[in-house]
């Protein structure tokens, strides 16, 4: 995989630098930067099942065993690739153009390169990794420079008319996960997922930038060009956010058993989000099959110490028989966007559990409706940061 990383930074290097150094400075305002970071980031985008039709202008193919030499094959506007699996290798399969003739090769890894990359409708970066995932998947990495990663998820992750120094104080926070994320992935075929597993992001189309609130997005992000968040071990924080906490946050550790102390904040803004409240029922036979369990015939809510989340729910699952679910799993299980956050009550009527809450998201660290609500009273991006993460640091470098 440090071949891989090579190969890549060798290839970007015919048009970008891997990366580039500046002075560590502590950040108590912006200083301009005319420059985004060149840093790498490898993100999944599409994952398809056994082929992916890739269309472009100029198409160009690499593979990155011998990253001086493009594979023999002309440019084309379309390609039809999927992949075989053979004595444990890969064959890639190329079809240009419809053609009926394909070329075959064996290869880890294939690179694409070219102007307005997409599948269907949805855009890619310039240049897209193709890795061969489990059974006959086709994973579509997006490889590309760290900030111009970061503009997509902020366009994807925060409305683009919020305060400009929310979207300064989200930028930063999305560059700190994703470069503490990729240093916990170095060795995998892609850093990080395109949803929220890490960070949703979409590709920013060349035409794209053109719209007034993209602008300033792109702005957002130059102007904290290599602002990082630290944690108290100078290591780079890993920036949990989330959309709404409810009234205030909480640490990592209560979430996932892990994860480094940030610190807390309190919030009176977050009422403003208009989906602060929440109430979602559901059925016992529901509830069950969603659980994965036989029956259901309880629950019991486990809070935290000093903390009114959530922290597990013991299910009743038959008579002297308990299972605990940890509050992430058991919302991932009834679906995150439907039990909105840990912060809930539970009332049962006969066959039907309703849970009331407040709030949207996990609770670690930066609050985006929060963050909102500081942008619009004034405060700038460093105060919205140290509001979030009070035990961590500002530098840029």
């Amino acid at each position: 995989m440090k071949f891989l990383w090579a190969a890549l930074c060798f290839l970007a290097a015919l048009t970008v630098s891997c990366s580039e150094a500046q002075a560590q400075t502590t950040v108590p305002a912006a200083a301009p930067v005319k420059q985004f970071d060149k840093e790498l980031v490898r993100v999944r985008v599409l994952t398809h099942n056994k082929r992916v039709q890739v269309a472009g202008q100029a198409l160009r193919f690499q593979i990155l065993s011998q990253p001086y030499r493009p594979v023999a094959i002309p440019d084309s506007g379309s390609a039809e690739v999927r992949v075989m699996k053979k004595d444990g290798k890969n064959i890639w399969a190329l079809r240009l153009n419809n053609r009926d003739n394909e070329h075959l090769f064996k290869e880890k890894y294939l690179m694409i390169q070219g102007e307005n990359l997409r599948v269907g409708a949805q855009s890619l970066p310039s240049r897209v990794l193709l890795s061969a995932g489990p059974g006959d998947q086709v994973d579509v990495v997006g490889v590309l420079p760290l900030d111009e990663y970061i503009a997509g998820v902020l366009a994807s992750e925060m409305p683009l008319n919020w305060p400009l120094e929310t979207l300064k104080a989200q930028a930063v926070a999305a560059r700190s996960y994703a470069l503490a994320v990729m240093a916990e992935r170095e060795d995998k075929p892609f850093h990080l997922e395109s949803s929220v597993l890490d960070q949703v992001f979409r590709h920013v189309a060349d035409g794209d930038e053109s719209d007034p609130k993209l602008k300033k997005a792109l702005q957002a992000v130059r102007e904290t060009a290599g602002v990082k968040l630290y944690a108290q071990n100078r290591s780079i924080l890993k920036a949990y956010y989330h959309a709404d906490c409810g009234g205030h946050t909480t640490l990592a550790k209560n979430v996932w058993s892990g994860g480094v102390n940030s610190g807390v904040a309190v919030d009176n803004s977050c009422p403003t989000n208009p989906k602060a409240n929440w109430s979602i029922q559901i059925s016992r036979k529901q509830l069950a099959k969603k659980l994965r369990v036989a029956d259901v015939l309880g629950l019991t809510l486990e809070r935290m110490n000093q903390d009114s989340r959530v922290r597990g729910v013991r299910v009743a699952v038959q008579a002297g028989d308990d299972k605990i679910i940890g509050a992430n799993e058991f919302r991932q299980a009834l679906g995150f966007s439907e039990l909105r956050s840990a912060l809930f009550d539970l009332k049962q009527e006969g066959d039907m559990f309703t849970f009331t809450g407040r709030g949207f998201g996990h609770g670690v660290g930066l609050c985006q409706w929060g963050s909102r609500a500081l942008g619009l009273k004034g405060q700038k991006y460093a105060q919205i940061l140290k509001h979030y993460y009070p035990a961590a640091s500002l530098a840029r470098n």
